[in-house]
């Protein structure tokens, strides 16, 4: 891109086309700068063991500990990918938002913009997000939930304008476009299965634990069901490893490794960020 070429347009060193959005650039322009991109994982691990300690310094060290005993974490580090440092940020953001107890009633616009923002990172962090906010977002009248889902959608569309004004044909048309590569995997018929397990659980949750729980297994889930359903069609069932990028579970670990290690107050109140009398 800082050589004039078409970012979308640019072969990875691994020989495939890049699918990362233009907030999740911009994230790790300063470690191109820096001649290794690779850094950006390391700095998604401060930020996620910022926010742990913040919830719980009693359990930070655990936390840490567990994620670098995980072979998904030095995988991801050895071939620098993206994914897990894409859920680590995503997760931080959501313990931010609890440990400062911000009330979605009256903060719902920052964080619609902090969703759209997100969201252009990887479309898939859309999953724990909704899981987090599904049931205030119920809690707000009728005209706030649309003014929410404009600044969430105006968010996430105004970071590609200078993609579109660039290259329209290719950020749309193009037949490796990074909306494609993010969406290629499933289909209309995984969305359908997946979409009530998953309001289920966003209605069901009551506290912290069982919010990383929950965020967890519906993570798992979606890989499970795009994994079996395109195994099914293609009749592959027994090329599981050399077809499937099982490196999509990772995009669970973050949430996986809070669910187990969270005790104490923190993760036995109720809801902080809506107004729960209005629920009940």
């Amino acid at each position: 891109m800082l050589a004039g070429e078409y970012p979308y347009a640019a072969q990875t060193h691994l020989g495939g086309y890049g699918s990362p959005f233009p907030v999740w650039q911009l994230f790790h322009l300063p470690f191109y700068l820096l001649g290794n991109v690779g850094l950006s994982l390391i700095v998604a691990v401060i930020i996620f063991a910022y926010s742990v300690w913040l919830l719980s310094p009693t359990i930070t060290t655990k936390v840490l500990c567990l994620l670098f005993m995980a072979p998904a974490f030095w995988y991801e580090a050895s071939v620098r990918s993206d994914l897990l440092a894409n859920f680590l940020i995503c997760c931080s953001v959501i313990n931010f938002i609890w440990v400062k107890h911000v009330p979605f009633e009256k903060s719902w616009a920052i964080i619609g913009l902090l969703c759209g923002l997100l969201l252009s990172t990887r479309l898939s962090t859309i999953i724990p997000l909704s899981m987090f906010l599904f049931q205030p977002f119920l809690a707000l009248p009728a005209r706030k939930r649309i003014y929410f889902l404009t600044i969430v959608f105006l968010a996430f569309a105004i970071t590609f304008l200078p993609f579109i004004f660039w290259d329209s044909e290719m950020l749309f048309f193009f037949k490796y476009n990074p909306f494609i590569l993010q969406t290629r995997q499933g289909n209309i018929l995984d969305f359908l299965i997946f979409l009530p397990i998953g309001i289920y659980w966003s209605m069901k949750w009551w506290h912290y634990k069982q919010y990383m729980e929950y965020s967890a297994y519906i993570l798992g889930i979606l890989v499970v069901v795009t994994f079996l359903h395109n195994m099914w069609i293609r009749g592959e069932w027994c090329e599981f490893f050399d077809l499937y990028d099982i490196t999509y579970f990772n995009m669970m670990l973050p949430f996986l490794i809070l669910a187990m290690q969270s005790t104490g107050t923190f993760a036995s109140n109720k809801k902080k960020l809506i107004n729960m009398d209005k629920i009940q």
